[in-house]
């Protein structure tokens, strides 16, 4: 029968029976979920010896170039040595360059960018603790041609990943990075609308992405950024934004504050009441709205009203 190697132990395996059944019923504990191949809870990887095309079945590329494989699935007919997964196989490794205080509750990490990693402004990635795998999804706020990965990550009092980021992490430091996901994005159908970018908090960085990936690409009618808080102290990339405002005449920045006094060129009063005074100018708005699920929730019911089509809202809501 086949001989399975893992940690140092050596288990016999039928070729009627699968390395998960086999294995753990000799006492060693390979994780596992569904049992049937699509959760991919029973990931492993081959150290010695070449898995059955039928055991890869579903994963990545990527992933069956370097011998992994669903143990669930694999009948063995050889010798194997395998591992439990490494997890820079799984994600892409990255390492920090830059931390930095943007106001008393928000930090801007800077990481290098992987060679193999891609995403669209806008986008977001899990960035993924290297010691025990803790993640926590986090929006870019950068464009490809920056050439490193910027996040704003919003510090939380009682935040396992934010606490660890603000306490201990330190440039120099390796991350894991998932694949970027979503679709609040630029695209280059846009180009002759106007754009309304809407966001409170760090629902600014994916809006300051996609601000830029349209400015760099072009964009050639009216685009109008709402950043809203509590207050302006809230208001972390004011001079960043004013800036590039007044490097581009077709963008406005108009700085929102629910409290206190009212920035220069700003408005005062909740975001989503405030959005449909912007759109009255033109029709045929494109919107990109980010930030806390409420207020996300409440921007797009704004937009609705003033009759910006369902298509042309998108949004990333933070949970």
């Amino acid at each position: 029968m086949p001989i399975i190697t893992y940690q140092g132990n050596s288990y016999e395996c039928s070729s009627d029976q699968t390395l998960l059944d086999g294995v753990n019923s000799q006492g060693a504990n390979l994780p596992y979920g569904c049992r049937s191949g699509l959760c991919q809870g029973c990931l492993v990887k081959a150290v010695k010896g070449t898995p059955p095309a039928s055991a890869q079945m579903g994963i990545k590329p990527t992933l069956k170039e370097k011998g992994y494989f669903l143990s669930c699935l694999c009948k063995p007919e050889s010798d194997f040595e395998i591992s439990r997964p490494d997890r820079r196989d799984e994600f892409s490794s990255a390492t920090v360059t830059e931390l930095e205080y943007l106001n008393q509750t928000v930090i801007k990490v800077v990481t290098s960018c992987p060679d193999t990693f891609s995403y669209k402004p806008g986008q977001f990635v899990n960035i993924i603790r290297l010691a025990d795998g803790l993640a926590r999804s986090y929006s870019l706020a950068c464009i490809p041609s920056d050439g490193h990965l910027e996040f704003h990550i919003r510090l939380l009092a009682d935040g396992k990943m934010s606490s660890w980021i603000a306490d201990d992490l330190k440039c120099g430091d390796e991350v894991l990075l998932s694949e970027a996901m979503g679709d609040c994005c630029y695209r280059d159908a846009y180009a002759d609308r106007p754009l309304l970018l809407a966001g409170t908090g760090t629902g600014l960085a994916p809006l300051y992405g996609i601000l830029r990936d349209a400015l760099s690409s072009g964009h050639r009618r009216q685009i109008r950024l709402l950043h809203g808080g509590l207050s302006s102290d809230d208001l972390y990339f004011d001079p960043v934004l004013s800036q590039l405002a007044a490097e581009h005449d077709n963008l406005s920045y108009i700085p929102c504050v629910l409290h206190g006094e009212t920035p220069e060129g700003g408005l005062s009063g909740s975001i989503d009441t405030l959005i449909a005074a912007q759109l009255e100018s033109e029709r045929d708005w494109a919107a990109f709205l980010c930030g806390d699920s409420a207020i996300v929730s409440a921007m797009r019911r704004s937009c609705f009203s003033q009759g910006v089509d369902e298509n042309s809202i998108h949004s990333d809501a933070f949970g």
